[in-house]
């Protein structure tokens, strides 16, 4: 003979375990990451990668050395350091952040989010950061492949009448012994 369980029983279950489910089902995207420069689109622009010291997508541009991706979060919020860029802190509750644009003359506002097993980024800010100029929307986003081992982030560039996308692929690493991490180094996956 089966037993069931009372229906308040299984409700009361499901309360408990239904969080630890959805918390263990989010991405982590921690730890530092290398770009394969033969897996990632070329930038749209050209000048964007020169004035970063950085080779573009597919091997091309100016510059050496690797594009190395340093990334720590809590769930709450996520430091993402680039090489040859400023560290960026995105807190993850969908609601916009204004920061300093990179020239330091406007401001930029940041919007940060979970969505399902992706992480979207999306920036508005002036396009040259001078004031009066027109309006740059920035849109990344975050997804990990299955063993949670290569990064993809796909990237969605609306300025002027013109819509650029690309994708930038990148391969988890361990950061080398004594190697010092902008946005704090993390332990292997």
């Amino acid at each position: 003979m089966k037993k069931q369980l009372p229906l308040l029983q299984l409700l009361t279950l499901g309360m408990i375990f239904a969080p630890a489910m959805a918390m263990a089902a989010a991405p982590d995207f921690n730890g530092s990451w290398v770009r394969n420069a033969g897996s990632s689109d070329p930038a749209p622009n050209q000048m964007y990668w020169m004035t970063r010291g950085a080779p573009a997508g597919g091997g091309g541009g100016r510059g050496a050395g690797q594009v190395i991706l340093n990334v720590h979060g809590d769930g709450k919020s996520l430091n993402v350091a680039e090489s040859n860029e400023v560290v960026r802190k995105y807190t993850l509750d969908g609601a916009p952040h204004t920061r300093a644009t990179d020239t330091g003359i406007q401001k930029a506002v940041d919007t940060a989010a979970l969505q399902g097993d992706n992480l979207v980024i999306e920036t508005t800010q002036p396009y040259g950061g001078m004031p009066g100029n027109a309006t740059l929307k920035v849109k990344r986003v975050w997804s990990l492949s299955p063993d949670g081992k290569t990064l993809t982030i796909t990237t969605t560039r609306d300025v002027a009448a013109r819509n650029q996308a690309y994708k930038q692929v990148y391969n988890w690493t361990q950061p080398k012994p004594g190697e010092i991490c902008s946005a704090g180094c993390v332990v292997p996956k």
